[in-house]
Order: structure tokens, then sequence, then C-alpha cells
């Protein structure tokens, strides 16, 4: 192997390693948010409030720093996120995990069709079959999944509007990080925008917001850490060397992983079926990893 193509493969390797720990770190957020007992308003409450100054600490350690400009770039990123974690919060107290995190995960086919048109992403064949196949098994897995979860209509409708809503935060954010923008230093001030939308509705919308404690604190801990440095934290940096196609393709992954999860912790069955799609998805998603790497 030459030095060049040595480099490519090590460019590649590392935006698709850090996609791929996001995406792990993701799949346990609905986990996490299910297992708080307190609503989702109190929880988006406590978990900006928490997030907010670790985010803004580990922009400067990173040697970035907050300025107008970067404000400026996150204020409708911000909003859009602001806006995705209450619904996604949301519809993970009111609707099967599997659900709320399933119907979001069509934002690949939606992406597809952006990328390639504001940002000139390449589609190879391959991709595009690997893509219809995970996609497949998404809706599998749904279809399958019957009257076995609790399911609950005004979930899945809050569910359907984070995946229009996570969409937009998603293509916000590679334009951002097509720029020189420090990545640490924007999301630290995505998320003091979204705080400034999503606390204060948290607070009128909460009736326990007193209701917090014990072992919740540790798991409201744990949504900071997890979901939100280590999985935003690394996918906003990564995604300004991976093609917006690739890291939205990667996300397919949360819902197995969630799906799994609630099927293990919360006793959500599983049908043999929905395993079987499952299967398919990270199946597909390997093919899309191999076809990036090539």
């Amino acid at each position: 192997m030459t030095a060049s193509l040595r480099t490519r493969a090590t460019s590649t390797d590392l935006p698709l390693v850090a996609g791929a720990l996001a995406v792990f770190a993701w799949g346990f957020g609905p986990l996490i948010v299910r297992g708080i007992h307190a609503s989702a308003a109190s929880i988006i409450v406590f978990r900006f409030a928490f997030a907010v100054p670790v985010m803004i600490a580990i922009a400067y350690l990173a040697g970035g720093r907050l300025s107008l400009a970067v404000f400026r770039q996150a204020l409708g990123p911000g909003v859009l996120f602001a806006l995705s974690t209450m619904a996604s919060f949301s519809s993970y107290k009111t609707t099967s995990i599997a659900l709320a995190t399933l119907i979001p995960a069509v934002q690949p086919a939606l992406i597809l069709f952006i990328a390639s048109r504001l940002f000139g992403e390449r589609l190879p064949a391959r991709r595009v079959v690997c893509a219809v196949a995970a996609l497949s098994g998404v809706f599998g897995v749904v279809l399958a999944s019957g009257n076995t979860s609790g399911t609950a209509m005004r979930g899945n409708l809050l569910a359907l509007s984070n995946l229009f809503l996570w969409t937009a935060y998603f293509v916000q954010v590679k334009r951002v990080r097509s720029t020189e923008t420090h990545s640490w230093s924007f999301l630290a001030a995505v998320f003091t925008v979204a705080s400034c939308v999503a606390i204060p509705w948290g607070l009128t919308a909460s009736t326990d917001i007193h209701a917090v404690g014990g072992a919740d604190w540790l798991l409201l801990g744990l949504t900071v850490v997890g979901p939100g440095l280590m999985g935003h934290g690394l996918m906003t940096w990564a995604q300004r060397q991976l093609d917006m196609t690739v890291a939205s393709l990667l996300t397919l992954a949360c819902p197995v992983i969630s799906a799994t999860g609630a099927w293990l912790i919360f006793d959500e069955k599983l049908r043999a079926l929905q395993g079987f799609f499952a299967a398919a998805v990270l199946v597909a998603l390997a093919g899309i990893v191999v076809d990036a790497r090539s």
C-alpha cells in the first residue's frame, strides 16, 4: 500500500470509527430516558442544564472558543436540536422504544436525495442497494412488531415529527461542518441555543420537576456523557469528513441497539421476525461501511 493510499484509508477510517461510536452511544439514549422516573419535560430541563456547561468546558479545553459568529452559525441548528429533543424524548415515554427509534430511522431515505442535490455527493450503486436493504429491514422490524409493544398513536406522531426535525438538523450541521468551524465550539453553541428553547418549555410543561431523585441523577449524567458528549461530539466532528449519506446510514444501527435493549431491560417483546430484520439492517450497514472505505 502506497503512502497516499494509507493516508486515504486513515482519513476515512477515523471518521467512520467516530461515527460508529456516536451511533452506539445514541442507541442507549432512549433506554436511559425511559429508565428515568420523571416526565420527558423534566428530563429535558436537567439534561440541558447539565450539558451546556460541560460542552462549553470541552470546547475551550479542545482549543476552541465561543464567539458571536459561532452562535450565528448555531442558531438554526440549535432551535432544530431543541425541537428534535423535545419530540424524541416525549416519544420514548409514550410509545414503544422500537417504534420511537425506528420511525426516525427512515431519515437516510430523505438524506439520499438531499445530499446529492445540496452537497453533490456521489451515490454509488452499491451504496444505494445497501441503503434500500437497510431501510427495508427497518420497515420490516416495524411491520413485524404487531401489537406486542404497547404502541401509542401520540408517541408515533411525535416520532414522525422527529424524523423531519432530526433530518433538518443533520443537514444544517453538515452545512456548518463543511466550513472551518471548530466542531466543539459549534456543538457548545448549539447546546446553548437549544437550552434557551428547551428549558423554558420543560419548566412550563413539567408537572413533576421535583420527582427526579436517587438513581435518576446518575442516568441524567449518562445522557450528558453518552448520547450528548460522546454521541453528538463524535458525530459532529466526523461529519466534516464523512459523506452525509454515510453518516446518516450509520444511524440505522440506533433502533437495532435501542429495540434490543428495550427487550432485555424493559421486556418490550421482540419477535423472531423482528430479530431477523434487525440482523438484515446490520448486514446492510456493514456493506455501506465497506463501500465507504473502498
